[in-house]
C-alpha cells in the first residue's frame, strides 16, 4: 500500500511539473499588460469628525496611474451604525457632502465611511475607507417648536453669540427631531422644558394628550406617557410644564405634579381642594423663596399660594388671606386667567380679564413672609392692582411677556407689539414693534437661559448670561414660512427695541413658540 502512495505522488508530482512548464513556454509568447492602479492619498486625513447635523464635506485626493480621471466613477456609503455591515448609499460624486443625522458615537463604535472607486474602462473597482466619528453638536441655544402641516410637530435648533455664552459662530440645524427619528412628534406641542431625566440632560415636553422626554444627546425620544410615571394614567398630556429647584411641575386636568426626575419618576398629584390652572406664577428662584407657587382661582374667586413643593417644606394650598387696600385677594369675583409672572423682587403678577366688561388689569402680590417665631408662611399681601383699559388694541392680543427686570408688560396682536409701562402712578402705552411684509406673528418670549433663575449665583463664574431679559424671541409666519427674529430690548424701564439691530433667522415652519437649553 506504501509503494502505492508513493507511484501515485511521484506521478502527481510529474504531471504539475509539466503543466508548469507549458504554461511557462504559452505566457512567454503574451505581450506583458500593466493596469492602472488607483490610490487614496489620505495622509493628512486618516479618520473623519463630524458633528451631529453637521454636513460631512470630504475630497479625497485621487491618485491614478497612466489613465485619465475622467473615466473613474465614485460611490460613498456609510454602514448604520458602528461595527454594523448594513450599509447605505450617501453620495456618488468624488466630493462627498452629506448631512449626518445619526447619534453621536462612542469610542470603538465609529461608523465606516466606504468609498469605492470604479475604472469605467477596465470595470475594476477599488475600496477604501476611513472611521467616522460624529460629536454631539447641539449644545446651549434656542429650540425652536414649530409645525409643516399643523397636525405634527418638528424642532429645530439656533446657537449663536446671542443666545449661546462663550460662542462665536451661528449654527442652524433645521428639523432636528424628525431627523433623528424619522418622524416628527404627534401632535402639537404645547409645552417644552429643558431639565434632567434620571440623569439625563433632557427636553420635557407635553401635547394635549402625550407627555414625552427627548434625550439631548442625539435628540432621540426616548419616554412617552406612563414611562414616566410610577402608577398608568387615566390621561396623559400636560397643561403646564415648568421648573423649580429639584422639582419638575405639572399641571394636567386641574392637578399638580411635582417631582424631581432626575430621581424618580412622576408620583401622585397633591391633595387639595383647589382646582389648579394652567396660568401660575411659579418662583424658580435658587434660594429657596418663602412662596413657590401662587395662583388666582377662576371657580372660586380668590388667591391661592403654596409655600412649597419639596417635602421639607410646607406643601398645603390655602387662601391669599382678606385684606383691605388695592385689592382683597380673597374676593376677586368673575376674572379669567391670561397671564401670570413672578419678577426679580419675588412679587406675583397676574393679568386678569373681567368676565363682565372685558377690562384687563394687573394684580400685583408680594412672594409672602416667613414668620420664624411660630415657623409658618404669611400669606402674600396685595401690592398693586392696575387697569389696563386704555390700552389699544390689548382686546386683540394673543400673546403676554412679563418682564421680570423692569415694571413693563408686553402684549402682541397678529402685527404688533405693545408695551405697558405701570411702574409709575398711571400706565403707559405705546408700540414696540410693527410686524413686516405681511408678516404674521404667532410667539412671542423674553429670552431666558434654560436654568434662569435656578442657578446659584454664588461667584462670578456661575452668574448667568448677560442675554438674559434683555430680548425678545419673536416668531412670524409669511405663510410659507416661519421666522425667529431677535429683539434687543433698549431703555431700561420703557423696554423699546433696537430696531437697527434685530436678528433675522429664516427657514422654519410655522413656530408654534421656542424655548431654551443647555
Amino acid at each position: 500500500m506504501k509503494n502505492i502512495k508513493n507511484i501515485l505522488k511521484i506521478g502527481l508530482n510529474l504531471f504539475l511539473l509539466l503543466v508548469i512548464t507549458s504554461c511557462k513556454d504559452d505566457l512567454s509568447t503574451v505581450e506583458s499588460i500593466t493596469l492602472p492602479e488607483i490610490k487614496v492619498d489620505d495622509a493628512d486625513k486618516k479618520d473623519l469628525t463630524v458633528f451631529q447635523f453637521d454636513r460631512l464635506q470630504f475630497e479625497p485626493k485621487i491618485v491614478q496611474e497612466g489613465s485619465e480621471s475622467d473615466n473613474l466613477s465614485y460611490e460613498w456609503k456609510i454602514n448604520m451604525e458602528g461595527r454594523s455591515i448594513e450599509y447605505v448609499v450617501i453620495g456618488m460624486d468624488k466630493k462627498l457632502d452629506y448631512e449626518v443625522n445619526f447619534p453621536p458615537t462612542s469610542l470603538g463604535y465609529e461608523h465606516q465611511v466606504l468609498l469605492k472607486v470604479t475604472d469605467e474602462n477596465t470595470g475594476i473597482a477599488y475600496l477604501h475607507d476611513w472611521k467616522l466619528t460624529i460629536r454631539n453638536g447641539i449644545g446651549e441655544g434656542l429650540v425652536i417648536v414649530e409645525t409643516y402641516d399643523g397636525q405634527n410637530t418638528d424642532l429645530s435648533h439656533v446657537m449663536s453669540p446671542l443666545v449661546t455664552p462663550d460662542f462665536n459662530e451661528e449654527k442652524i440645524r433645521y428639523k432636528v427631531f424628525s431627523s433623528a427619528n424619522a418622524y416628527p412628534i404627534e401632535g402639537l406641542v404645547n409645552n417644552l422644558i429643558y431639565t434632567q431625566v434620571k440623569s439625563k440632560k433632557s427636553l420635557l415636553g407635553s401635547t394635549n394628550s402625550s407627555l414625552f422626554n427627548i434625550d439631548m444627546l442625539d435628540y432621540q425620544l426616548e419616554k412617552r406617557n406612563e414611562e414616566l410615571y410610577f402608577v398608568p394614567q387615566a390621561s396623559y398630556g400636560a397643561d403646564f410644564l415648568g421648573t423649580i429647584v429639584q422639582n419638575e411641575v405639572i399641571i394636567r386636568d386641574g392637578k399638580l405634579f411635582a417631582s424631581w426626575m432626575e430621581l424618580n419618576n412622576i408620583g401622585l398629584p397633591f391633595t387639595n381642594n383647589f382646582k389648579v390652572p394652567a396660568i401660575v406664577g411659579l418662583n424658580a428662584r435658587y434660594d429657596y423663596p418663602t412662596v413657590v407657587l401662587n395662583f388666582y382661582s377662576e371657580d372660586l374667586g380668590t388667591f391661592v399660594y403654596q409655600p412649597a413643593l419639596s417635602t421639607f417644606g410646607d406643601r398645603e394650598m390655602k387662601r391669599v388671606a382678606a385684606a383691605t387696600g388695592a385689592f382683597n385677594p380673597n374676593s376677586v369675583r368673575d376674572h379669567e386667567n391670561l397671564a401670570a409672572g413672578v419678577n426679580e423682587r419675588g412679587e406675583f403678577i397676574h393679568l386678569l380679564r373681567d368676565k363682565q366688561n372685558q377690562e384687563r388689569s394687573l394684580f400685583i402680590l408680594d412672594g409672602g413672609e416667613y414668620d420664624g417665631d411660630n415657623g409658618v408662611v404669611i400669606s402674600p399681601k396685595p401690592l398693586r392692582k392696575i387697569s389696563l383699559a386704555d390700552a389699544p388694541e390689548i382686546d386683540q392680543a394673543i400673546l403676554y411677556v412679563i418682564l421680570p427686570n423692569q415694571n413693563v408688560m408686553l402684549y402682541a396682536t397678529k402685527t404688533k407689539i405693545y408695551g405697558v409701562v405701570y411702574g409709575g402712578s398711571k400706565p403707559s402705552f405705546g408700540v414696540r414693534y410693527t410686524a413686516i411684509n405681511g408678516e404674521e406673528i404667532t410667539s412671542l418670549k423674553v429670552f431666558q437661559q434654560a436654568d434662569y433663575p435656578k442657578r446659584s449665583v454664588w461667584n462670578d463664574e456661575n452668574r448667568h448670561f448677560e442675554k438674559n431679559n434683555k430680548q425678545l424671541i419673536l416668531g412670524t409666519y409669511t405663510g410659507s414660512e416661519g421666522k425667529v427674529h431677535i429683539l434687543p430690548l433698549v431703555n431700561e424701564g420703557l423696554a423699546n427695541i433696537d430696531q437697527k439691530n434685530i436678528k433675522t433667522y429664516n427657514g422654519f415652519g410655522r413656530i408654534l413658540f421656542t424655548t431654551t437649553q443647555l
